[in-house]
């Protein structure tokens, strides 16, 4: 099935962010465009529904689960988010293949 057949209509969106790798100026701007990509096409009805969840510190906040979901009364304010650097739900240069070792469930900080 090609992309242009493969319609999205009807269905909820679980959309994931977590930045890794460090920090780079256009980090919180790829946030604020993705969530603005996505909101764009909830209101236009391209899409049932939408949940953006966060993952805080990259590839950490993954592997112990630490992340939150944006509240829809905050979409809108992202757009500031293309005036930052950096991340605002942090960021980390953990080694995948490492990280069982590194991290448990228990150890948050």
């Amino acid at each position: 099935m090609s992309p242009s057949e493969y319609s999205l209509a009807g269905k909820h969106v679980n959309v994931a962010v977590m930045t890794s790798g460090g920090l780079a100026p256009c980090l919180s701007a790829s946030i604020a465009q993705l969530v603005s990509h996505w909101v764009a096409a909830y209101r236009e009805g391209k899409v049932s529904g939408l949940t953006f969840r966060m993952y805080k510190a990259g590839f950490k906040g993954i592997l112990i689960g630490d992340s939150f979901i944006l509240p829809e009364d905050q979409w809108d304010a992202l757009e500031r988010l293309n005036h930052l650097g950096g991340s605002p739900i942090g960021n980390s240069r953990v080694k995948v293949r490492d990280s069982t070792r590194r991290f448990s469930s228990d150890e948050r900080y």
